[in-house]
This record gives C-alpha cells, structure tokens and sequence, in this order.
C-alpha cells in the first residue's frame, strides 16, 4: 500500500507538492492583551483562548491553502515572502456557566470581538474587526472567528 503511494506521488514530479507549496504564507500573532490591564482570571482565560487559537487557526488556514504557523512575538516576523496576521482580543466575556445550563435562552452566552490586521513586511494591507457571542461552549467563539478570518483571506488572495 505504502508503495503503491509512493509511486503514485512520485508519477506526479511533485506537483502536488509544488501546487500546496504555492499557496499564500502567513505568520500569525495572536495578542491575548496586556496583563497590567486585567485582571489574572481574565487574563488566563485569554490565554487558554489564545492556546485554543494557536492550535485550530493554523489548521484550518491549511485546508483551504494558506500556509500558516504562529509565531510568539512580532519580532520573530521575518517578512521574506510571508504576511504577517496579527489578531488582537479587543473584547472577551466569557458569560455565565451557570446561566447557560440552568436557564438557557441565551443566558449567560460568551462574547469575542477582535481586530485582524494583515501586514506585508512593515505595510499594513488590511484591518477588520470581528465578533461573536454564544450560549454554548467558549470555543465555538474562536471556531467562528477562525472561519470568520479563512473567508476574509481566502477572499483577499483569491482562493475558492
């Protein structure tokens, strides 16, 4: 089986290879926000998004034929050929358990809202700002932005 895969990529000269290679690159930084400004329940449950994020983005990027890894700070950007996302936690409430379990309807529902900025070297290319609420679970707000951001830059590079 193995080989007849092999084979099977090999009869391509690599073209599927160069066709994934092709795609646009990204850099992402994710900015959960400064920690002098929150408090430190606040600030962990950023950071528990942004290592959700950090995990998922990237991902889904890649099925759609954006190359993409995050990085921990803007100084390790590079440029050479690779755009830099920058996405910025404006605003996060993580609601109510409680509320939502017992209640429902709605009550007690998490919100995100951010800000994408896209950079070509030191040029900025685009900003735009995205949010959502549920009443479910935390992460399906950042499944959303993270769907949010693929459409916006598939849009941006022309993918279908």
């Amino acid at each position: 089986m193995i080989s007849v895969v092999a084979v099977a990529l090999l009869s391509l000269g690599g073209s599927a290879v160069s066709a994934v290679a092709a795609g646009p690159a990204l850099d992402i930084l994710i900015e959960e926000g400064n920690s002098a400004e929150l408090d430190a329940k606040q600030y962990q449950q950023r950071v528990e998004l942004k290592t959700y994020m950090a995990k998922t983005l990237p991902v889904k990027f890649s099925r759609h034929g954006i190359e993409a890894r995050v990085l921990s700070a803007k100084s390790d950007y590079a440029g050479g050929g690779r755009q830099l996302l920058v996405v910025r936690y404006d605003r996060y409430n993580p609601g109510k358990t409680a509320a939502r379990l017992i209640v429902g309807f709605g009550a007690g529902a998490a919100s995100l809202d951010v800000t994408h900025t896209l950079y070509d070297g030191d040029k900025q290319v685009m900003t735009w700002t995205d949010g959502c609420g549920t009443s479910e679970h935390w992460q399906r707000l950042v499944n959303k932005i993270n769907d949010n951001a693929v459409i916006k830059l598939k849009e941006h590079y022309g993918l279908r």
